[in-house]
């Protein structure tokens, strides 16, 4: 003898006897709210069985996802005049050959490139400050400009 139920048989709310509580989606309380149905089987029977229990709509969960970091205004030439402040050689050939590599396997140059800068310049808790970079491109233009009309 088979003894399990129809295949139709899902569950639509749940029952919480500690909060004294019947929950379900907001979806299967609308459903139920048509009166008939087998959500509204399922919600009359669970509140006859329980009359003192409360209602809950279910809370949707959310995914805690990072919000990705974007550098807007980040391109070559930005990481290019960012290394420049530097004033250190090894900087600038150190970037060259990245873009080159990348050119070289057949890769997007500019990802690997932005990745390598990102590494190379970030901090590990607040990352690539785009203003301050932007505020050091500035000053170091100022320092320069004043150099050449001396």
């Amino acid at each position: 003898m088979n003894t399990t139920t129809s295949t139709n048989s899902a569950v639509r709310f749940t029952i919480d006897f500690f909060k004294q509580t019947i929950t379900g989606t907001k979806a299967s309380f609308a459903k139920a709210g048509k009166g008939f149905g087998p959500e509204y089987e399922e919600l009359t029977a669970k509140m006859a069985a329980h009359p003192t229990f409360t209602l809950t709509v279910k809370e949707q969960k959310h995914k805690a996802t990072s919000a990705k970091k974007t550098y807007e205004g980040m391109d070559f030439k930005f990481m290019e005049d960012y290394i420049a402040t530097f004033e250190n050689a090894t900087l600038a050939h150190e970037y060259e050959s990245v873009k080159e590599m990348a050119k070289k396997c057949g890769t997007k140059a500019y990802p690997l490139t932005k990745k390598w800068f990102l590494g190379k310049f970030s901090d590990e808790e607040s990352g690539f400050d785009m203003d301050a970079a932007r505020k050091t491109i500035a000053d170091f233009r100022i320092v320069q400009a004043t150099k050449e009309a001396a």
